[in-house]
């Protein structure tokens, strides 16, 4: 059944997604919505990885390497989700293009340098500051993917701003 006319059992997929997906001649079997599937049980296990990262925040100090390994997990996994929604083959293209070049080198340095300060430094210190510029490349790349995500993100963070100083302006005596 296709998505086309807007019946059928996977009629609740939104077009915007299912335009999202993509041939590739890497997965050329896979329909859309099983590739939907895969992309949504991606992100679910990167949410899951990233959340079970987050109880380890606290013991930081002792457990650098669980939350690292975690959360690193998670951001891979979060983008195979990707790769998943557009295809491998197109993913990796994109990926290689110029424009985001900046991007992947800044990704997977900082993925493979969180990993490397964890498991063979073993250096806490540089380990969360690789774990925090390996959070913020996984933030642009996200946002960046979600349709309207920078958009999106720049509406939220100036309406963010925005109240935040106009509640300390009126709660702090300038």
């Amino acid at each position: 059944m296709s998505n086309e006319g807007g019946s059928g059992y996977n009629s609740w997929i939104p077009n915007v997604w299912n335009n999202a997906v993509q041939e590739d001649p890497w997965m050329p079997a896979m329909t859309k919505q099983q590739r939907l599937m895969g992309f949504m049980a991606f992100l679910l296990g990167g949410w899951l990885c990233f959340g079970l990262s987050i109880i380890y925040i606290p013991f930081i100090l002792i457990k650098a390497r669980k939350y690292v390994l975690l959360f690193s997990l998670g951001s891979v996994f979060t983008l195979g989700s990707f790769s998943m929604l557009w295809g491998p083959w197109n993913h990796l293209t994109h990926l290689l293009k110029r424009n985001r070049l900046p991007f992947t080198v800044s990704y997977f340095s900082t993925l493979f340098l969180t990993i490397y300060t964890a498991m063979v430094m073993k250096s806490t210190v540089l380990t969360v500051l690789c774990a925090a510029a390996q959070f913020v490349a996984l933030m642009w790349y996200v946002f960046s993917y979600v349709p309207g995500g920078v958009t999106g993100l720049k509406f939220f963070t100036k309406l963010f701003s925005r109240a935040v100083l106009k509640k300390a302006q009126s709660t702090l005596p300038i």
